[in-house]
């Protein structure tokens, strides 16, 4: 079905009963149910899938005691998260390049270059590799051979990372603030933010929301609503065929974690260690936890039972106490803590990969040093490995496929751990 019949198809489709049978969703629903039902058999975006929940649907393959399958090394650090599909590993670098590697064998395959550093995570499809920049464009780039298909020219630095969905690219524009902010000044970017749908395949705008600051978050996209955070503190529940405002939901603090989808529900953290849990249709809280940190950066993992989540906690010079970075579990239906994990780390702002027994999650400080890498933890908070990464640790959100952990360094690596 060509993409304008089948937003006209889904349009007319709005004003009608839906009606859901057990085990299948139908078009304009948002997912009753955990929207990842089997296995993945590839992971094509940040957090996997549109949804943005970093569930793998079954049991971790990755063996208990995993040895380093393949290394790559390039010329800045990796600061984004990997995507896998057709046997290819795709990743940015502070290099100011997007790498294709072999799956298999970490051999890079080809190298596209940018005018600006990348920080976003890439997404796939249809042949077609897509990833923002800090040079202010999105790049539509062709998967087999690393030639571009074209590019867009933005207002601000792309830090967000985009959501391919019906034959469009979701992806939010500007940065300024935090890691961003000495490039914005170097760029003298405005502070303001917008989010874009561009047809996918020629880069033109479908349509276009402004907000007052910047949009670091990546869009989760169900068939009724793209859901999506700002750092005015607002998670934004857009109509995907027009980009009309549906509803919004206030937050303490800047946003710059991706919402989940699960259940019925948006999962989102905000700057102030706070967890929210938001009705996906009326956008009414459903509950709210409090990880008494300093603040998520990272995103949480959706299972069939829990919230996942990293913290960064408050340090101050005036108290000689150190506090470190914690993981967390929450019930998904009532945001009850039901363990926390503390690591030796400073900052946990990876995004957990999480599989029916175990999950995986990155951590890294602000300056070079030791105790950070990559966690595996079961599912019920207790450390199974860990291995360290040199430099700043872990930014990078792992990506789980196959039997392979793939995850991006602040040493200018990637791994492929099995």
């Amino acid at each position: 079905m060509a993409n304008s019949n089948r937003r006209q198809f889904l349009a007319s489709l709005s004003t009608a009963a839906v009606t859901v049978a057990a085990g299948c969703q139908s078009p304009g629903t948002v997912p009753a149910e955990h929207p990842v039902t089997e296995p993945r058999t590839s992971w094509p975006t940040f957090r996997g899938g549109r949804y943005n929940t970093g569930y793998t649907g079954g049991a971790s393959s990755l063996g208990a005691s995993p040895s380093v399958r393949w290394t790559h090394e390039a010329d800045g650090p990796f600061w984004g998260s990997p995507v896998v599909a057709d046997g290819t590993v795709y990743i940015g670098s502070a290099d100011n390049s997007l790498y294709a590697l072999d799956a298999a064998t970490g051999t890079e395959q080809w190298a596209f270059p940018t005018q600006h550093r990348i920080e976003a995570t890439p997404a796939y499809s249809d042949g077609t590799v897509y990833v923002g920049s800090y040079d202010k464009h999105l790049y539509a780039v062709d998967a087999a051979g690393g030639q571009e298909r074209w590019s867009r020219a933005f207002g601000g630095l792309i830090r967000g990372s985009p959501t391919v969905w019906d034959g469009s690219v979701v992806v939010g524009v500007g940065c300024h603030n935090l890691a961003c902010a000495w490039y914005a000044d170097e760029n003298d970017v405005p502070e303001n933010g917008w989010i874009y749908s561009l047809d996918a395949a020629t880069g033109e705008t479908e349509w276009r929301h402004e907000v007052g600051t910047e949009v670091v978050s990546s869009p989760a996209i169900t068939d009724e609503s793209v859901y999506i955070g700002a750092s005015d503190g607002v998670l934004y529940a857009l109509d995907p065929m027009t980009g009309d405002v549906t509803w919004t939901y206030e937050t303490r603090d800047m946003i710059w974690s991706s919402p989940a989808v699960a259940y019925g529900t948006v999962y989102i953290t905000d700057w102030n260690g706070n967890v929210h849990a938001v009705d996906a249709a009326t956008g009414d809280q459903e509950w709210l936890a409090d990880t008494a940190g300093r603040y998520i950066s990272g995103s949480v993992a959706v299972d069939e039972g829990a919230v996942y989540v990293g913290h960064t906690p408050y340090n101050t010079l005036d108290d000689p106490t150190t506090n470190y970075a914690k993981i967390f579990r929450f019930d998904r239906t009532d945001g009850t803590e039901e363990w926390a994990f503390e690591t030796p780390a400073l900052e946990v702002g990876s995004s957990p990969a999480v599989t029916g027994e175990r999950l995986y999650v990155g951590s890294h400080r602000q300056t070079d040093g030791d105790d950070v890498g990559v966690h595996a933890l079961t599912t019920g908070g207790e450390e199974e490995w860990f291995f360290e990464v040199g430099a700043r640790g872990v930014g990078s959100s792992p990506a789980l496929l196959d039997g392979r952990l793939y995850f991006g360094g602040t040493d200018a690596t990637v791994y492929a751990l099995e």
